[in-house]
């Protein structure tokens, strides 16, 4: 899974190969070793090195009236041996491209897999009105199914997939109009 970052107002993302064990940031692929030792503290091993971190949430309100959660991304405060540093940290599945400030509500829009994985279900038809936040396919990965939501209310135009399709990371698996 791959997840876009903001650090300290710098643009980064962290790729996760193989969790527990390899990664890549910016590309960059490094081993490390992460146990969470108590809420919010995490022991890590990198490059042989040990590291505690310190990691506290932070409540980032908008005063925007037309903010929705699914612009939202998770704010925190991240110490490292003294360091302090500002972390935003986008969930994938909440991401649309091209941002929402770039586009109407009305919309095309294509979904896409966020991770590759198998479709379990399709719980919608073509031609089918859907509400903003309304399932609308179920997606295993890694012995997980992630239900992907509808970003905006319209009708389903065209289904790529069907059940047992497996499917990439960006591929598109329907366009919602």
């Amino acid at each position: 899974m791959r997840f876009s970052l903001i650090i300290n107002g710098q643009d980064h993302t962290i790729e996760v190969v193989e969790k527990g064990r390899s990664y890549r940031f910016d590309g960059a692929p490094f081993e490390a070793e992460i146990a969470e030792l108590k809420p919010g503290v995490y022991s890590l091993l990198i490059g042989g090195k040990s590291f505690r971190a310190r990691v506290a949430s932070t409540e980032v309100a908008s005063n925007s009236a037309d903010a929705k959660p699914a612009d939202s991304s998770t704010n925190l405060i991240v110490e490292i041996g003294g360091n302090h540093y500002t972390v935003s940290v986008q969930d994938p599945r909440r991401r649309v491209r091209g941002g929402p400030a770039k586009m109407s509500p009305e919309a095309k829009r294509n979904i896409s897999s966020v991770m590759p994985g198998k479709v379990i279900r399709v719980l919608v038809s073509e031609g089918q009105t859907v509400q903003q936040g309304q399932g609308l396919l179920v997606v295993e990965a890694m012995k997980m199914q992630n239900e992907i939501k509808s970003p905006n209310a319209g009708k389903v135009q065209k289904i790529l997939v069907r059940e047992g399709h497996a499917v990439n990371a960006g591929e598109i698996l329907l366009t919602v109009e």
